[in-house]
């Protein structure tokens, strides 16, 4: 164990440098796949009323860009002050993050499902489903870091581990519920998705962790 922590304080044990850059490099690519779904309208009437009733038409597309651009923005951020949370990674942690990655790659093809089929219960339920497995695998990461692989910073207190990974649930059952509810009411599965990226826009590991280092 001495050993082991000598290795740690000379800086030999594994950082989560590589492991950010990747992701960046990944949450980077999904961002940018998100807009090329949108495809610039044919205009059979050059008119601007042709041009107000093609921009129209792709209306549901834009919108979904926006909000799972916004979305996928928020992992980024959260996931940016998680890692600085941590002292060190290892192995598992890097396949934990793969697994988040896997699902949020899968955001730019439900995006454009929506988009082409807005209000379709089905195709609503299935955006749902990547978005609630993307937070379940943020969560898994979370309890593993905290709870499993100890490889937060001394600074992160209990109390705030079992916060961040309760709050994490919180966003999977929404998720969980919006997919149910789009069989009922498609409206309400998409107000979920607009507003609950609002509740995770300032990670909550910032704030008390810079304050924590501080003390």
């Amino acid at each position: 164990m001495k050993a082991k922590f000598e290795q740690e304080e000379d800086g030999l044990a594994p950082s989560t440098a590589r492991l950010e850059a990747f992701s960046d490099g990944v949450i980077a690519i999904i961002v940018t796949l998100l807009i090329f779904e949108i495809k610039i309208p044919e205009l059979h009437d050059a008119s601007s009323v042709g041009v107000g009733s093609a921009l129209w038409a792709i209306a549901p597309k834009f919108l979904g860009f926006v909000i799972s651009f916004f979305t996928v923005c928020i992992f980024w951020v959260n996931h940016h002050y998680f890692m600085h949370a941590l002292r060190r990674s290892d192995r598992s942690l890097l396949w934990y993050n793969n697994h988040l990655l896997f699902w949020l790659a899968i955001v730019p093809f439900v995006t454009a499902f929506v988009g082409d089929y807005p209000l379709q219960p089905m195709v609503i339920a299935l955006y749902a489903l990547v978005m609630m497995m993307s937070t379940v695998a943020f969560a898994s990461m979370i309890h593993y870091v905290f709870f499993r692989g100890h490889l937060a910073g001394a600074h992160v207190s209990e109390g705030l581990k079992k916060q961040e990974f309760h709050r994490a649930l919180f966003g999977a059952a929404c998720y969980a519920l919006a997919g149910v509810v789009a069989f009922i009411h498609p409206y309400i599965s998409l107000a979920i998705f607009v507003v609950l990226p609002l509740y995770y826009v300032v990670p909550r590991l910032l704030s008390r962790t810079e304050v924590a280092r501080h003390v």
